[in-house]
């Protein structure tokens, strides 16, 4: 097979596979270089300065008070705030305009993932809790019915 390949056949193929070979490297990394040849011209970004005492405000701003541990919540408060935790952050990636039956269900499946709030002591402070939150963020939007759904 080899015998059937003339000696210019496969130096102009070899001067091919070189011209290929290092035009890619050209564009990969020598890009901006090739393009300063034609008169492109690359901006570069100028720093800008940052007065010192806007970072001394960004460390002075805190609260030493934020660091300190906290005291322990109450047994009640212990076990719903997981549960707020988790109401909270899907009414705030919710849409407005969300079907009340839609928010309804999933309340009641994320107190599906709770069961020690599904006993009856704690359904007055969960319904208050999320009459709150739901009146937060749907102002006038549900009843004390439709909170009700969210125990079947």
């Amino acid at each position: 097979m080899l015998q059937s390949i003339s000696w210019s056949q496969y130096i102009t193929g070899m001067v091919l596979v070189l011209i290929c070979y290092y035009g890619y490297v050209a564009l990969k990394y020598f890009r901006w270089e090739l393009l300063s040849l034609i008169g492109i011209k690359r901006i570069e970004e100028k720093g800008t300065q940052i007065p010192l005492a806007e970072i001394k405000k960004q460390f002075t701003a805190s609260n030493h008070s934020d660091f300190l541990p906290k005291e322990p919540l109450g047994e009640i408060n212990g076990k719903l705030q997981p549960f707020w935790d988790e109401v909270n952050a899907y009414l705030s990636e919710i849409k407005p305009q969300a079907p009340k039956e839609e928010v309804c269900f999933a309340i009641e499946k994320i107190l599906e993932t709770h069961p020690e709030l599904n006993s009856t002591e704690y359904k007055t402070e969960v319904e208050a809790m999320v009459c709150g939150l739901l009146n937060q963020y749907f102002p006038e939007k549900f009843t004390a019915a439709d909170i009700q759904n969210i125990w079947h």
